[in-house]
């Protein structure tokens, strides 16, 4: 009789051993604070179109502004022609960081729409160069270019994409100030054509 109590006195004491241990082991886990995992670079295709856009957008403007440094003589078309270059390399170096980071190759040439208005312009001379230069290259790269930032400031996830579209704004909007300052431009009205059947020397 004496051994079965025995045996049963080890057999609680060793459940009581057994519960405190997993009790214990349960409170430990409770109280140990759990590290956030860091979150990972998110992606959207807003985030993949404006890199893509943005890219050619740039390629095409500092394309344009080159042409404008060889073939205008006005000094205000120069001036302008230097800090749109100066403000697309800016936004090309910030692309070319990001890019990968978003799985996203920049684009090594401008889309057809640059590539159109570049050979156009290259038909023009004199004022009328300049004129065209600073509509294209001036007034309507810089509506579609605003319009390409503002939506990824409205709805890109990238921290890094969104703060070079928070930076790029004002200097777009400058910009567009001075084209529109020296071309007397007014919203969605076309003041000047440069089709093919006009003459293209300079005025």
């Amino acid at each position: 009789m004496k051994k079965y109590l025995v045996l049963a006195f080890c057999a609680i004491v060793g459940l009581c051993f057994a519960f405190g241990s997993s009790l214990f082991s349960l409170q430990a886990t409770a109280q140990t604070p759990r590290v956030p995992a860091t979150p990972a670079r998110q992606v959207n295709l807003i985030d993949v179109a404006f890199v893509n856009e943005a890219a050619q957008s740039g390629l095409g403007n500092i394309m344009l502004g080159e042409l404008a440094l060889q073939k205008s003589k006005n000094q205000a078309v120069q001036q302008f022609a230097q800090a749109e270059i100066k403000e697309q390399q800016g936004v090309k170096a910030n692309l070319t960081q990001i890019a990968p980071q978003i799985g996203v190759t920049l684009p090594t040439a401008t889309s057809a729409k640059f590539q159109a208005a570049m050979a156009r312009l290259s038909q023009l001379s004199g004022t009328q160069f300049d004129n065209a230069y600073l509509d294209e290259g001036g007034v309507n790269a810089h509506l579609e270019v605003a319009a390409l930032f503002q939506r990824e400031a409205a709805f890109g996830r990238n921290p890094d994409l969104i703060n070079v579209v928070t930076n790029g704004l004002p200097i777009i909007n400058q910009h567009f100030t001075t084209a529109s300052r020296l071309t007397n431009y007014q919203f969605a009205q076309v003041a000047r054509r440069y089709n093919e059947t006009q003459n293209t020397s300079a005025r």
